[in-house]
């Protein structure tokens, strides 16, 4: 959608929740278990669910699973801190957007002691730069509930930008009745405060300045989303030659149930040859030339032996196709990088990870580096006996070897093949670190890339592997 009907979409979606709001506060008794009180107002976590849920989902930003949004963010300073919402960029998961809700009756701006400043803007840069100063809240220009609001944000915007290196470009506190908008919250904060990069508005407001509203807050104005694949042609849109950091190859992974439900469904795991092309800010963008897959399985061989080398090499083909398309798209050379350069995709928070989970179920995207799959074809350690249920003795994993290939547990590769695992010390072992738990429990980790990103150098040493 362009500008205007996103805008057209806000004023309409605005509307409506004031009307509901309205209604909603126009309820004598809204809480069943107390006493009529046609005054109340709505505590913290009703304003959040009334309100302010409702109109960040308005501005175009996703809360829930799989959406832009965190709630109650942890943040790591002196002390843990948890952010009310923080709104991140899907392809890096900075932050854009941090919001602090307030309970609905919380009180508006006000000077402490009836001090008189040009405007409620022109007072709350008097009390940031008290803050900064170094000043006790007692005597802060402003009220003491404001006081306490501008240290909090205040402590939030420092924390982002010395603690995390993120440049924070919108921050807001509100309540039901007003919100305050920090349009340049660290130069605001960390810098040189200016009113007119303050905003304020009150309820009455919001509707005749929606358009200002939709200016600050909404998604589109915040950062330029882009799509999840992205095809060659489309990605000079986010990225040129010259802001690339690194390409890493990696599969995007679908995991099927096959099979009748009448019978013992068994797992099909597709895979999709993806690039992803990481930008020099963090931003990674995930590329796929076209919806072939390649079906993981072995090939038997001339000498009746399982392989997994034709489907490494099937996938390896697309993948250089793939890194071809890019390279001429983008007018230059791209030379895969090592899975260790890898600044991550945004994970639940601001960690990052190496592979990333996909709103639908049992879909994952993959990063695998200077190696275009997370299989070799072979593992590292020939001759394990720990590949057979029967070899590992009192080791052994469950009560009987997995002859088939089971979804649970998830296991792809089956007892006695060399990519499969049947010891269970390993597998206790490996239990919250596997990067691929998701897609096979049972792989052996010899015969993954991702060893050296699992398990430290005297992990590996520990491991019985062969012994």
């Amino acid at each position: 959608m362009n500008r205007l009907e996103l805008l057209n979409l806000f004023k309409q979606g605005l509307g409506d929740l004031l009307e509901a709001v309205e209604r909603e506060l126009a309820k004598p008794q809204r809480d069943p278990f107390t006493e009529v009180d046609p005054n109340r107002r709505p505590h913290e976590h009703d304003t959040r669910r009334l309100f302010v849920d409702e109109l960040l989902k308005h501005l175009g930003w996703r809360l829930g699973l799989g959406g832009n949004v965190l709630e109650e963010a942890r943040l790591q300073a002196d002390t843990t801190k948890f952010m009310d919402y923080v709104g991140v960029t899907d392809e890096a998961g900075s932050p854009l957007l941090l919001v602090e809700a307030k309970a609905w009756e919380k009180p508006a701006i006000a000077a402490r002691g009836g001090g008189q400043f040009s405007s409620e803007a022109a007072l709350v840069v008097a009390a940031i730069q008290h803050i900064r100063d170094g000043k006790a809240a007692g005597t802060s220009p402003i009220s003491p509930e404001w006081d306490a609001y501008l240290r909090q944000v205040h402590g939030y915007v420092r924390t982002l930008s010395e603690g995390y290196h993120h440049t924070l470009p919108r921050a807001v506190v509100i309540s039901g009745e007003w919100l305050v908008v920090f349009a340049d919250p660290v130069e605001t904060f960390l810098g040189t405060a200016r009113p007119d990069e303050i905003a304020i508005f009150t309820r009455g407001q919001f509707k005749d300045r929606a358009e200002e509203i939709f200016g600050l807050l909404h998604r589109s104005a915040l950062t330029q989303d882009a799509p999840i694949p992205l095809r060659p042609a489309q990605i000079r849109q986010f990225i040129d030659l010259d802001s690339v950091s690194g390409a890493f190859h990696g599969v995007h992974v679908h995991y099927e149930r096959s099979g009748s439900m009448l019978f013992a469904r068994r797992p099909r795991i597709l895979l999709y040859p993806a690039l992803f092309v990481a930008r020099k800010d963090g931003a990674v963008f995930t590329v796929i030339a076209r919806d072939e897959h390649v079906e993981l399985d072995y090939t038997r061989d001339d000498e009746g032996t399982d392989t997994l080398t034709p489907h490494l090499e099937s996938v390896r083909a697309r993948s250089a196709d793939l890194l071809a398309a890019c390279a001429a798209e983008l007018q230059g050379e791209l030379t895969p990088s090592e899975l260790g350069d890898f600044p991550g995709f945004p994970n639940g928070g601001m960690a990052k990870a190496l592979v990333r989970d996909l709103p639908e179920a049992n879909e994952w995207l993959v990063a695998t580096g200077s190696a275009e799959h997370y299989l070799l074809a072979e593992p590292r350690v020939q001759d394990c006996r720990f590949h057979s249920w029967a070899e590992c003795g009192p080791d052994a994993a469950l009560q009987s070897a997995i002859s088939v290939r089971s979804l649970e547990p998830r296991a792809f590769f089956t007892d006695t093949q060399q990519h499969h695992c049947a010891h269970q010390g390993v597998l206790d072992r490996r239990h919250g670190r596997c990067l691929i738990q998701a897609v096979d429990s049972r792989t052996c980790c010899q015969a993954c890339v991702y060893l050296d990103h699992c398990w430290t150098a005297a992990e590996r040493a520990a491991l019985p592997c062969g012994q």
